[in-house]
């Protein structure tokens, strides 16, 4: 009944062996003969896993933004509102120069949901999206949270009185319940000011070179007095020519960076004439620059759930009151009440927060800031000693005379949890030679992602044997190393065969087939034989003597020789397979038991495809597949018991054509028997 040649000028013939073939439909007759195999396309190929298209944009700001893809909501905090990654993201992917991402993405078939996450400054932190049609969007590029536009001349100037006892003004007044600033001075600037890559740099400094923040990180070195952190404004300067230039008066302009907060902060300044600060703060003027320092994306302005793990109140994200890169000019008062946008020479400004100072109103109602709560100041000498530190703001000079400031909100010393830069008209009046420097020249950004997958495979093939899927399991995990460009360097490989002892009889090899453009440089495991004629790495030739074993190939690339997107698994054509009895049946003409629809090798008995109950690696009833691949780790079943017994949502799962139950790997229970 095999007309080979015939099925190949049809287009119908079984896609694992150029040398086999699929009945013809002609003669295919399932109500006369159950067990002639049928086309391909017939049968359910039992995959856990599908390509996602994902379209991710954070325009500009997030140039080169790491993205990290999540199945699970990722984000926990401490009581120090400091936030914790669960978890490994399936995927991770920097954004090109305009911080866009397009690609497919390989996903659980069960993800409905995912978290679209950035660690990097300036865009949102975590963003829900569905999975709808294979597709994923992501568009942070909206004005829909920008501050009002300035529409007014820095004409009759005015400061909004907050509490007058505790000397606290503003220069914006509060428009809405979140805290969105009203712009009634005409002082901010409604455009992207700071460029993506001086926000990198400062991100790269403060990270240690790293994409993602490192655990435990500590900034402390960038601790100075007083003196070196407050922006004080020079009588004089000395130009490039080597001119001494005298200062009679400098504008000044805020502009905030980004937060990554816990608490919703008020942000502001103060300032004093130079040798004369106050012994205490309540002696100086506090003038408000935003009521309400949060952006979209961050707690509490997230876009899902009322409340999200840790108790955070989600308020939308389409309510954050600032967005990232926002500039602001600064007011100087004399002592006559006189408002300028020009400090005079001779005058230190310092900053403050008030530490989760900002309380939203109910509906309809404004917010107001809370002046009972803690106040936070440059001036260290004014603080509360909190956790035995004092300091908690940090200044660093940067490119162009630009300062950028690093306030730590809790107890840890990452000083990063709110930053905002400061500019001068002219910017020579503000610069100090004793203050840190940012090093435009950090290291290389790199990233490494994580994947964790189960391989488990019936050996007793091409009859129908007992369906257990437990006679050899491996689990598979995957370290894949790249730049910010996205070419990987290294992939790391460890597999491990996990079945339980006495799960099979016979003695079964496993091998993996790389594709051999993606075979790079290849560092194998001791006993391991690269076997050149079928591309593959045989890695041990009985499972049942390596159990609990792990056994690592690794592949490093020359530089730009590998982008990251070719190594997904669906496009590696990576191959992992079982050879039944290897020891006993030689090397050739050999039993190969793949997943379902996959390629054998040359070296595999083609004799078998399509024989006895087989269909594609599937039995011919497609009710259960010789071989799968589960994402994460996978419980095995009792010996001799059908998958679907300890499995009860995998028929269903099957029934449905792979539509419904998709996470019936989640839901395991022991048989009785």
């Amino acid at each position: 009944m095999m007309r080979v040649n015939q099925l190949l000028g049809m287009g119908a013939c079984f896609a694992m062996l150029a040398l086999t073939g699929c009945m013809d439909k002609d003669v295919y007759d399932p109500g006369k003969d159950p067990t002639v195999l049928k086309p391909e396309s017939e049968y359910f190929d039992f995959t856990t896993t599908t390509n996602v298209a994902f379209e991710v944009n954070y325009g500009e700001i997030g140039s080169n933004a790491l993205i990290e893809i999540f199945t699970e909501y990722p984000i926990s905090y401490n009581e120090t509102g400091s936030f914790v990654i669960q978890g490994e993201p399936v995927y991770k992917i920097f954004a090109d120069t305009k911080g866009r991402f397009v690609g497919d993405v390989e996903l659980p078939t069960a993800a409905k949901v995912v978290y679209v996450f950035s660690p990097t400054w300036g865009v949102p932190m975590c963003v829900e999206a569905s999975v709808e049609n294979g597709k994923v969007t992501v568009n942070e590029t909206d004005a829909a949270s920008r501050a009002v536009v300035a529409t007014r001349a820095k004409s009759n100037l005015k400061l909004v009185t907050v509490n007058n006892a505790q000397k606290v003004y503003s220069l914006v007044e509060i428009s809405d319940s979140y805290g969105k600033p009203g712009d009634i001075n005409g002082l901010i600037e409604d455009n992207k000011v700071i460029s993506s890559k001086f926000i990198n740099n400062v991100q790269k400094a403060l990270w240690k070179g790293k994409s993602s923040k490192p655990d435990k990180l500590n900034n402390s070195n960038y601790v100075r007095d007083t003196e070196h952190v407050n922006t004080t404004i020079a009588k004089a300067y000395q130009n490039e020519q080597g001119q001494i230039v005298t200062v009679a008066d400098a504008e000044l302009f805020f502009t905030f960076l980004t937060e990554s907060c816990w608490y919703q902060n008020v942000v502001g300044y103060y300032y004093y004439k130079i040798g004369e600060c106050p012994a205490a703060p309540d002696q100086v003027k506090k003038i408000v620059i935003f009521p309400n320092a949060s952006i979209k994306g961050n707690v509490p302005y997230l876009n899902w759930y009322d409340k999200v793990p840790g108790g955070a109140t989600n308020y939308g994200s389409r309510n954050a009151p600032l967005e990232t890169n926002r500039k602001v000019q600064l007011l100087f008062q004399d002592d006559q009440g006189n408002l300028s946008t020009k400090f005079p020479a001779g005058y230190t400004i310092g900053y403050f927060i008030i530490a989760d100072g900002f309380k939203c109103g109910s509906k309809g109602h404004d917010g107001f800031i809370d002046t009972d709560k803690s106040f936070v100041y440059s001036n260290e000498e004014w603080n509360k000693n909190y956790q035995g530190q004092k300091a908690r703001f940090i200044s660093l000079s940067a490119e162009g005379g630009t300062v950028v400031y690093g306030v730590e909100d809790g107890g840890d010393s990452s000083y990063e949890d709110l930053l905002f830069c400061i500019d001068a008209n002219p910017n020579e009046a503000i610069q100090d030679p004793d203050r840190p420097v940012i090093d435009p020249d950090e290291p290389e950004v790199s990233e490494t992602e994580n994947n964790y997958m189960s391989f488990a495979y019936e050996d007793i093939w091409p009859s129908g044997g007992d369906y257990d899927l437990n006679d050899v399991i491996i689990e598979y995990h995957r370290s894949i190393t790249f730049n910010k460009d996205n070419y990987v360097s290294e992939v790391k490989e460890t597999y491990e065969p996990v079945q339980k002892v006495g799960a099979a009889t016979n003695r079964n090899a496993f091998a993996v087939q790389y594709a051999t453009d993606q075979r790079g440089e290849m560092v194998l495991p001791s006993g391991a034989v690269d076997e050149t004629q079928t591309n593959s790495i045989i890695l041990f030739p009985n499972a049942m003597d390596v159990r609990n074993q792990k056994f690592v190939i690794t592949r490093t690339f020359a530089a730009g020789a590998m982008k990251k997107d070719a190594l997904k698994v669906g496009n590696s054509i990576l191959n992992p397979y079982i050879i039944v009895n290897y020891e006993g049946a030689g090397k050739d003409n050999r039993t190969e038991v793949h997943l379902p629809k996959s390629k054998a090798t040359n070296l595999a008995n083609s004799d078998q495809i399509g024989k006895e109950a087989d269909a594609y690696y599937v039995n011919k009833d497609g009710k259960h597949p010789f071989a799968i691949s589960i994402p994460g780790t996978f419980t095995s079943v009792t010996e001799t018991v059908t998958i679907d017994k300890e499995y009860p949502d995998f028929e269903k799962w099957v029934e449905s054509d792979g539509k419904e139950y998709t996470d019936w790997y989640k839901n395991y229970q022991k048989s009785a028997n």
